[in-house]
């Protein structure tokens, strides 16, 4: 008897290990709204926030060094061994730099907080690498919201948990827990690897340049993959700009640590809610009728209006709505679009270049941001807060520019 083809054992049986992975990502980005807004706080407590942007420079650096270790060790292991890999390791770390700021060590805060902002990408983005060389785009304009909906619903379960317990339990003993999370959901993620299916493998010979671990050559030859390394770059400018200016008036309004991250819980599980909302309601019925292109045009438009409202604004509410919704955007319709346009790429597209632009460029990003107003700020001194939204308005001129020759991936095409 043949063996089943990949092709067709795709078509049979692609939800089962969808669900699986799905579900470990569940269970890690519940964890990972608990040291969010936990990470955050304990560095608010140690530190001004104008030394966010400072922390932020160190992002590159952590993510550049993550990436070229995925890349190392997913030659020598394969995709499901490096997953498990890393849930377990970023489990170790989370406590010991949690460990590290209860016993005072000198700069603990800002391990703590950066490393926050560099295992999730990682994990998320191996998540979804595994989804997209399990479905078709077809399959992805139906299905990316719901899957994003099913993992979301750990994201509102970890936001609430921490706005009960922070108060009672301490924000350090939350990140504790957010760590056994991360390292149990590996055994979900074993199960969904485990399950037979297309298994592209990276190539096994090494590299000949360094910036081969990078596949740097797909972002310059790749029209798909420049636009979406653009894309990217432009979306997370406007999240740390609008970051920024939202945390720095919280500051102002909140400077008790504990209940600032009760606060902060509730508000990220509110953003959590809204965008189970879009996810579930909008992104089926919206993927599946208008072309890929058009939605991504109009991302930046929606975001740059609400940034202007809070050029003319500058308050915690308008400010904190602006933010609000360009995550809620983010976590939905643009996560659940972004993600279709890399189904029918190859595995060295969906797994090196996109860990490349979703990981490493998506949080260098935000460091190169960070330390340009930082530089700035040191340079001129103290930033009005008006001028953050005003460079997010400018940032998505340019974004909606960069969405323009998308490519249109056809409903039934496969990856490699």
């Amino acid at each position: 008897m043949k063996p089943e083809s990949p092709a067709l054992s795709r078509r049979r049986s692609p939800l089962l290990p969808v669900i699986l992975i799905t579900a470990s990502g569940t269970l890690t980005l519940g964890g990972y709204e608990m040291v969010r807004s936990a990470a955050a706080s304990i560095f608010l407590a140690h530190h001004s926030a104008n030394r966010l942007p400072e922390a932020l420079m160190l992002v590159p650096l952590a993510m550049f060094l993550l990436t070229w270790i995925f890349s190392v060790v997913l030659r020598r292991i394969g995709p499901g061994a490096t997953y498990l890999s890393t849930l377990v390791l970023s489990g170790l770390v989370l406590i010991a730099a949690t460990e590290a700021v209860h016993n005072h060590v000198p700069g603990a805060p800002y391990l703590l907080y950066v490393f926050a902002q560099a295992y999730i990408v990682l994990i998320v983005e191996q998540v979804w690498a595994f989804i997209n060389s399990r479905i078709r785009p077809g399959e992805g304009r139906r299905w990316n919201g719901p899957i994003i909906a099913a993992s979301t619903l750990g994201s509102i379960s970890g936001g609430l948990v921490t706005g009960r317990l922070s108060v009672g339990l301490g924000s350090e003993r939350l990140v504790i827990i957010a760590a056994g999370l991360t390292a149990a959901s590996a055994v979900l993620g074993r199960l969904a690897f485990h399950i037979p299916g297309p298994r592209p493998r990276p190539q096994k010979t090494e590299p000949g340049r360094f910036s081969d671990h990078f596949a740097w050559d797909l972002l310059r030859r790749d029209p798909t993959i420049r636009r979406l390394t653009w894309m990217v770059m432009a979306q997370q400018a406007v999240s740390v700009l609008l970051d920024i200016a939202f945390h720095r008036a919280l500051q102002q309004a909140m400077p008790l640590q504990d209940p600032r991250t009760a606060f902060l819980g509730y508000f990220w599980a509110g953003v959590n809610l809204l965008s189970l909302v879009l996810q579930l309601g909008v992104c089926p019925w919206l993927l599946s009728r208008t072309a890929l292109r058009k939605v991504h045009a109009s991302i930046p438009l929606l975001y740059g209006s609400v940034a202007l409202a809070a050029v003319f604004f500058p308050l915690l509410s308008i400010l904190g709505a602006a933010f609000f919704l360009s995550k809620t955007v983010d976590y939905s319709v643009f996560r659940a679009a972004k993600e279709v346009l890399y189904i029918p790429l190859s595995f060295q597209a969906r797994y090196r270049a996109k860990m490349t632009v979703d990981a490493l460029i998506y949080r260098s990003t935000k460091g190169v941001v960070s330390g340009a107003l930082a530089i700035a700020g040191r340079t001129l001194g103290f930033l009005p807060l008006r001028l953050y939204p005003l460079l997010a308005v400018m940032v998505c001129v340019g974004w909606n520019r960069s969405t323009h020759g998308l490519p249109e991936p056809s409903p039934g095409s496969d990856s490699d």
